[in-house]
Formats: C-alpha cells, structure tokens, sequence
C-alpha cells in the first residue's frame, strides 16, 4: 500500500512532504499557528493556575508564630527573588566615591548609592537585551561553551550574591568561640568573583571536552596553580608567625591534617594531569576526588564527636579562606575529571543535539515503504540509539534527504558510512568476505 502511494505521488501533497532541499527551499514545514491553538491553550493554563491560588486563599489559612519579643532586634530582609539585588546594594560600598564636576550643571556624585544603582541594573539590562543579542540558531551547550560558562558564572553569581546580602544573619549564626564572627566580610566580599570565576572555567573546560577538544594545555595550569595556591597557603598558616591565633596553636596537629587533606587532593589531581595518560589519569582523579571527599566529611565528624572545641577552632582557620582552602582543591578535582571525561562519539556528540522535531522521518522516501519504519523516527533516532534489528542500517539510502531538511544539519548518512564500514571490518576480522 504505502508503496503504492509512493509511485502515484500521494503523499506529495500533503503537508511536511517536501520536494525541495537545501537552504533555499521555498516549501517550509507548516507549524503549530500561535492563535488560537497555541494561546487558547496558554489562557486555560493561566485561568487555572489562578484558581488555584484563590483556592488557596479562600481555604488554607496561613499559620502565624508567636509574637516577636521586643527584645530581640528585627532583621528586615526582602523576598527571596530580590537577595542578589540587596547583596549588590551591600557591596557598592567597595567602589571609590567621587565627585565629578563639582559646582557646575552636570555635577554627578558617584557614591555608594549611585554604583549600588548601576550594579543593580546591569543584571537586568543584560536580560533585556539578550533575546536581540541572541537570534542565532538554537545551539546545545557544547556547541556554545563560552556563551554555557558564562550562564553557569551568573547563575553562581546570584546566589552567592544573595549569600551576601543576608551576611548579617550569616555572622549571627556562625561564630567562633571567642565570638567573633566565623567568616568575615572581606572572605564574603571575594564570594562575587572567585567562586563564579571557578565554576566558568570548570563548565568550559568540560563543554570544551564534550566537543572533542585536548584540555590538557588548560588542566596543567588550572590544577597546578590550584596546588601551589592551597599548599603555599597553607605552609603560611602553619609555620609563618602571625599567621595562628594563640588560641588555635594547641590543635595545630588536626589543622595541619586537614590543611594537608586539602593539599593532597589538589596534587594528586594535578599529578595525575601531568604524569599519566588520559585513560589512567580520570580514573585516579575519580578515586581522588571521592578518597577526599569522605576523608575531609569523616574528618569533621570524627574531631566533632572527640573534642567539639577542636573542631570549633579549626573551622574559624577553614572557614575565612573558603575562597582558597575549600574551594580550589574542589576545583582542581572536578576540573581535571571534566577535561579528562570520555566524550561521546562523532556522530553522538551530533546527534544527541536532536530535539524529535520529525522533518528527518516526514522526507525519508525509505520509511513511506517501509512498514517497520512507520513508527517514529525508526532510520535516524533508532538507529543511534540501537532500538532496531539492524535493518534500517542497510535500507538506508544515503540520499542526504534528512540531513538538508534537519534544522541542526546533523549529517545521517555519515553515520551510516561509517558505521557499515564498521561492520565490514568486523566482518573481514572475522574471516568473512567483504563484497
């Protein structure tokens, strides 16, 4: 039957049946019109979601606490969704204030005020003038991977923005026992740059190696700077004068165990980068990073269980050196596992870009004859993903139809070259004969 259809031209007149390939076809697909499928749809979600909420309203009485006592001094912090904006009012303390023009018309104050304005806007310029910036064609994270580091860095930014912006009620929390606070301001003010920075260059490194990329010219310095940075401060901590309270010089030995914790697991992974081939290399930063992990929790556990004044005291040396001490040796871990990752295959690494748009299925003259490709993506996706018995591997055409209607231009009959040349080298492997 289908073939049938296929020599009267029946299916040539319907919808997604194209006759013309390439970036200039005229025939574009028909899609789904934005009015009244697509927004009658919209409206009935937005109509019952606002029953809910006065459902909510009407019948779930919120519960109220008891009283604030008078005593207590109130903290007023914003909802949740303005912190970052709160942190980067607090921290526009740090800009230099000046006066520009003093005296004349255009007298401009840059205080505290003014950056604490102009930080606040640029998050939100930025998202207004994305959607004009960006009108490429849609790209997976491993094909943008500086454009994905740089989102990654924002969204760490805003969080540890936010983290800031409630410093007070951080500082009220965690102290040490002398009373001080555990993490001072200067430690939460390097929270807006350091742990973005370190999350941007581990995201590129790994979207980078997802695209076939060697990273080994970025591990070296990034794990072997990680390592100096965190054993060079640490033999600061523990033999340069000054640098101890009095009160933490009876619990060096725990300090100096962990601080060389810390130490190790940034060499090893950078030992491993420098010495070892890639194969042998994952494997002991993937043995490292877990050895550390559960060393570094069952350390804390156990000198919390011994001697809690013990762990108060090392903690108040952890704590203020985040930045460098627990959070470089994490990132010389993960960074090396990333960059040393097995990535996908050629054609994996293409095709997982697929989002089942159908077009590849709608044009492949194969499945309008074939009765076991009629269900879904049965040439393209199920092959790739090994969800046949074979058949479609060798029914392909190679006639390069899907690829120049594919909105990705994924290049299937690649694939299939390919993996059939495979299988004749098995084949002849095997000492059967190659036609």
């Amino acid at each position: 039957m289908e073939i049938e259809k296929v020599k009267e031209r029946i299916m040539e007149g319907r919808p997604g049946f194209t006759r013309q390939y390439g970036p200039a076809r005229t025939d574009h697909q028909p899609g789904i019109p934005l009015f009244p499928q697509e927004a009658t749809r919209d409206f009935v979600v937005v109509l019952f979601l606002t029953a809910i909420m006065f459902f909510l309203t009407a019948f779930v009485t919120p519960l109220l606490g008891p009283p604030r006592s008078p005593q207590l001094s109130e903290l007023i912090v914003p909802d949740w969704y303005l912190l970052f904006s709160w942190g980067l009012l607090k921290i526009a303390d740090i800009f230099p204030e000046f006066t520009l023009g003093a005296g004349t018309p255009l007298e401009t104050q840059f205080s505290a005020v003014f950056w604490g304005d102009i930080l606040s806007g640029i998050p939100i310029i930025a998202l207004l003038l994305l959607p004009f910036l960006d009108r490429g064609r849609e790209a997976r994270p491993a094909k943008a991977p500086i454009r994905s580091a740089v989102g990654l860095a924002a969204i760490v930014a805003i969080f540890t923005s936010s983290l800031y912006s409630i410093r007070e009620v951080i500082w009220q929390r965690w102290m040490t026992p002398n009373g001080s606070p555990l993490i001072d301001d200067t430690a939460m003010k390097w929270f807006f740059v350091i742990p973005p920075v370190l999350v941007g260059l581990s995201a590129y490194v790994g979207l980078r190696r997802l695209g076939f990329k060697s990273m080994r010219k970025w591990l070296v310095p990034l794990t072997l700077g990680s390592f100096l940075l965190v054993a060079g401060q640490s033999l600061a901590i523990l033999f340069l004068p000054g640098w101890l309270a009095p009160q933490v010089q009876p619990y060096w030995v725990p300090l100096a165990l962990f601080l060389l914790l810390l130490s190790g697991a940034a060499g090893a992974a950078a030992l491993a980068v420098l010495v070892l081939p890639e194969s042998r290399a994952r494997r002991a930063v993937h043995l490292t990073g877990i050895v550390a992990l559960l060393a570094f929790a069952g350390g804390l556990l156990y000198l919390g269980s011994t001697d809690a004044l013990a762990l108060d005291w090392v903690l108040s040396v952890l704590e203020p050196n985040t930045n460098t001490l627990l959070l470089l040796p994490g990132f010389a871990v993960v960074t090396a596992w990333f960059g040393l990752r097995r990535p996908y295959s050629t054609y994996e690494y293409l095709l997982n870009e697929c989002y089942q748009c159908g077009k590849c299925h709608t044009v492949c003259p194969v499945t309008k004859v074939e009765d076991d490709a009629l269900g879904g993506l049965n040439l393209v996706y199920n092959s790739f993903k090994k969800q046949h018995d074979g058949v479609p591997l060798w029914t392909c055409l190679a006639c390069d139809a899907c690829s120049a209607v594919c909105p990705l231009d994924i290049k299937y009959s690649d694939y299939i070259l390919e993996e059939r040349s495979k299988a004749h080298a098995r084949s002849a492997a095997d000492g059967g004969e190659v036609e």
